[in-house]
């Protein structure tokens, strides 16, 4: 059992090496942002930077901004020490809030709909490759068993 949960804490390290190295590029984005010396630096900046955003990163980009905006309710919790963070709280509530000013609902959606008919797309493909694997094997072998098919009937419900 201990070797087995080795090699899950290995598995869940690499996996979150990956997460950091994709939000890594937001952070030192927002890490910019929050330098600035007033709010009205910090908006005009973070205003030309969600004008050149890609596609592909403007809801990923919302996303951490609210992670970052939520952890501050640790700190009222006990679980970060409000001395820490009390010069950034309010920059970083400023930032959230400014962020949900310049990209209300329907700017992500209309900002991201390249990148959503794409992930659409994709998805469509994946979806149509299983389908003829699953057909492939159909026809291989006509004496599959039931609990087979009845794995990839499970395979299904994840999606």
């Amino acid at each position: 059992h201990n070797e087995w949960l080795m090699v899950l804490k290995i598995i869940q390290q690499g996996v979150y090496s990956e997460i950091a190295v994709g939000i890594n590029r937001y952070i030192e984005h927002i890490w910019y942002i929050l330098r600035m010396q007033t709010p009205r630096q910090r908006r005009a900046l973070l205003s030309e930077f969600i004008d050149k955003l890609p596609s592909l990163d403007v809801r990923p980009f919302v996303h951490v901004v609210d992670n970052i905006a939520s952890s501050l309710g640790d700190a009222v919790k006990g679980d970060i020490e409000p001395t820490v963070i009390g010069e950034m709280a309010n920059k970083i509530l400023q930032l959230h809030r400014d962020v949900h000013e310049l990209l209300p609902k329907d700017r992500i959606d209309d900002m991201a709909k390249d990148a959503d008919e794409w992930a659409a797309r994709q998805k469509q493909r994946l979806l149509e490759q299983r389908n003829m694997t699953k057909k492939r094997l159909e026809q291989q072998d006509k004496h599959l068993t039931s609990d087979v098919l009845k794995r990839a009937t499970e395979v299904e419900r994840y999606d």
